[in-house]
């Protein structure tokens, strides 16, 4: 049941980043005026944000979807997304106005933007536990699994 909780889970978070990467992509400089409205980083760290930002997260999904190392992967993604929850929850606290930025502009940063970003951050903590806590298949599991994936497919 865990593995398949872990699946719907990664496969969620895979695609939720890349459409993330994507959005902010068709629309750089929308992305890089909601990045400085955070105020929290100088003029040279919105601009660096803002060119690779968008492509870290389409690569995240990418490699989130498809399941490559996603040891490191998922943890990646839950850095990610901590940080993304402690950067909105500090903009909030203060007061400043600002877009969101995640998956689109004109949503501002408010308890349910922190809800839901604390939402995924959890999700993405539960697919790296569960990433790490799995243990890998070895080479003479692999060797009976093809073997009974050979056996099943000649009996037919």
């Amino acid at each position: 049941m865990l593995r398949i909780l872990t699946l719907i889970f990664r496969i969620a978070l895979g695609g939720l980043f890349a459409y993330a990467g994507y959005v902010k992509l068709r629309e750089p400089l929308l992305f890089e005026m909601a990045v400085d409205a955070y105020r929290l980083l100088p003029p040279w760290g919105v601009i660096a944000v803002a060119r690779t930002l968008p492509w870290v997260e389409v690569a995240l999904g990418a490699m989130l979807l498809i399941g490559w190392q996603l040891k490191y992967v998922a943890s990646v993604a839950a850095l990610l997304l901590g940080v993304f929850v402690a950067m909105m929850a500090i903009t909030y606290s203060r007061g400043t106005e600002a877009s969101c930025g995640c998956f689109g502009f004109g949503e501002k940063i408010g308890p349910l933007t922190l809800a839901r970003d604390t939402l995924l951050f959890g999700v993405a903590v539960f697919v790296a536990v569960q990433a790490w806590l799995r243990r890998p298949r070895t080479s003479r599991q692999w060797s009976a699994a093809a073997f009974d994936a050979g056996a099943v497919k000649n009996q037919r």
